[in-house]
């Protein structure tokens, strides 16, 4: 069973999130849990467990006996207090998975625990290091902000964020910044790799988040719509493109000259720009859509034949690769907007905006594919004949910016005031 907050719960998970933000579970309270103190370990709960090494329900034997005991914090507002929980299986043919709190009756009693009561469950490490659950009540005895800053502290992205903080302050205050690369045509990476720089951040493509792994920057300047996520080049094992290019390392570039049209800058070239959405709104003239396949774990890159009309999967995604480097990309994000202007032949930037986001959701993330929300964009041209030669401008996966609370589930937007 899963559990959703009431929006007065939702705002005390948002603030626990400003905090620490790893993985939870929650868990709302019957009167038959607190009088039998015999809670179900729902799959969400055995998975926070699994990942942090308390307790893997798979390896547990059947009975209460086997259980494994394990300390807790439950923090309230009149306190933090240690607690055991003991995760354990039932004796029946199923093994049903359950666990219990300590002296949950009496902390009934006391009115610390109420029938009907959110419980929020987490985990961080201790000073040594050892993953150790915390409990919060949404609901009742529920601690301020800074009894649970007090108690368990932040966390790294928290803490690396207030430690960039006055700086992204001076940067917005500075006014207009010049192209760290000096003069010359603009780019788009511009805005980007000037921010980078300000930030001493080292302009690379990394896998991870830029700011030690923990923060993305993302910016863009005026008449960009789209938000970039990451790039990630698909697979292309069983296409037609694997059938004309055995050189899995040369696939881009094979597709590039197969669907590719007449380039206007770049003579005996062929171009590829466009952007590709949900088979509902394809965006895009060249008859290409994605389409996410629930039953195999894919997301396809689909081209429709315009004389034979044949749907064909010319390139794939799989879920895992995706969630992968969503989750690597943005464990959290910094997204930044910046005008531009020209002084002399030197193109400025002033930042003026910052909207912090952390924890994106994978199957929130397929969901938007669905509904157009985000798109792939490919862009490269490469030679119609011989050895290839040309360029490939990294494909990316991008979101409308209306999109971006929703797979991230909420968007702070910074003040410094």
């Amino acid at each position: 069973m899963l559990f959703t907050a009431y929006p007065d719960e939702q705002l005390i998970i948002n603030q626990i999130h400003e905090i620490r933000n790893e993985d939870y579970a929650l868990l709302r309270l019957t009167p038959t849990m607190i009088e039998k103190n015999n809670l179900d370990a729902n799959s969400i709960f055995r998975d926070l467990l699994y990942s942090m090494g308390i307790a893997d329900y798979n390896e547990i034997e059947h009975g209460g006996a086997n259980g494994i005991v394990s300390d807790a914090f439950f923090i309230q507002s009149n306190g933090t207090s240690s607690v055991k929980l003991k995760f354990y299986r039932v004796s029946n043919n199923r093994g049903d998975r359950r666990f219990s709190i300590e002296t949950i009756k009496r902390k009934m009693h006391n009115g610390e625990m109420n029938e009907g009561d959110l419980l929020y469950f987490s985990a961080f490490k201790n000073a040594n290091g050892l993953d150790k659950i915390f409990i919060i009540n949404l609901t009742s005895n529920t601690p301020t902000k800074e009894q649970i800053i007090n108690a368990i502290g932040f966390d790294e992205i928290t803490e690396k964020f207030n430690e960039i903080k006055p700086l992204l302050q001076e940067i917005l205050s500075g006014g207009w910044y010049d192209n760290s690369k000096g003069a010359g045509s603009k780019a788009s990476k511009d805005v980007g790799d000037t921010l980078e720089s300000l930030l001493s951040v080292e302009t690379n493509n990394r896998n991870d988040a830029d700011i030690d792994g923990l923060i993305e920057i993302k910016s863009k300047g005026i008449g960009r719509t789209l938000d970039t996520l990451f790039t990630l080049r698909p697979c292309f094992e069983g296409t037609p493109i694997a059938s004309v290019e055995p050189n899995d390392r040369s696939r881009v570039s094979a597709f590039t000259r197969k669907y590719g049209y007449e380039s206007e800058k770049h003579p005996k070239h062929n171009s590829l720009y466009i952007t590709i959405g949900s088979e509902n709104a394809p965006q895009n003239n060249q008859g290409f859509y994605l389409e996410v396949d629930d039953d195999h774990n894919v997301v396809n890159l689909i081209h429709i034949n315009q004389e034979s009309q044949i749907h064909e999967i010319t390139a794939y995604w799989n879920f895992q690769d995706l969630k992968k480097q969503l989750y690597d990309k943005h464990p959290s994000t910094l997204w930044i907007s910046a005008d531009e202007r020209m002084n002399g032949d030197i193109l400025q930037f002033k930042y003026n905006s910052i909207e912090f986001s952390r924890s994106p959701q994978f199957m929130t993330f397929l969901s938007l594919i669905k509904a157009g929300k985000i798109t792939y964009d490919w862009r490269g041209y490469t030679t119609k004949l011989g050895t290839y030669s040309g360029k490939n401008h990294g494909n990316a996966w991008r979101i409308k910016p209306n999109a971006k609370s929703a797979l991230f589930g909420e968007i702070s937007i910074i003040s410094f005031d």
